[in-house]
């Protein structure tokens, strides 16, 4: 009787313990999960296989708007956006903002035909110091999104909803 016991608890413990195994694979990221995200597949980047490539909108203009911002509170940030390049899709001009006294630069940029936007905005005068801006273009005359600064010194985050 006490080999036979032996061996159920080892089989009901190993049958377990797999059962652990399986579960933190699943839901940590391990082996299978990395599998069907190399094999995921999103349908919108079909949609243009065979068509012509898509145009980025036009995002050129003078835009202004609130901005919140994490350490410095309620403010307004005025942009003026020029869209160049081979494919029309890069961002330049000038910036500024009232918040912390108030500050200007220039951007630099892109703007993708699905409508997001990527900007580098620095500080003049303050070396390395600028926000990075991710937005969407929304409804012909909006830009809204987040930055975080960098080279600052210190860390800090935001929201802005500028409109033309």
């Amino acid at each position: 009787m006490g080999k036979i016991g032996l061996v159920i608890t080892g089989t009901v413990l190993a049958m377990f313990v797999m059962g652990r195994v399986e579960s933190l694979a699943a839901h940590r990221g391990f082996g299978g999960s990395t599998a069907w995200a190399q094999n995921w597949d999103d349908p919108a980047d079909d949609a243009g296989v065979d068509s012509q490539p898509a145009t980025v909108p036009d995002v050129s203009g003078s835009y202004s708007g609130p901005v919140e911002d994490h350490r410095f509170g309620s403010g307004t940030i005025a942009v003026e956006i020029s869209q160049g390049g081979p494919s029309g899709g890069k961002l330049s001009g000038p910036w500024e903002t009232d918040l912390n006294g108030g500050a200007v630069g220039t951007l630099k940029g892109k703007v993708k035909p699905n409508n997001k936007v990527a900007m580098k905005l620095k500080i003049t005068g303050k070396g390395s110091c600028g926000l990075n801006a991710h937005g969407i273009f929304e409804n012909g005359n909006e830009i809204s999104g987040v930055y975080h600064t960098t080279g600052c010194g210190h860390p800090d985050h935001g929201t802005f909803d500028i409109f033309r």
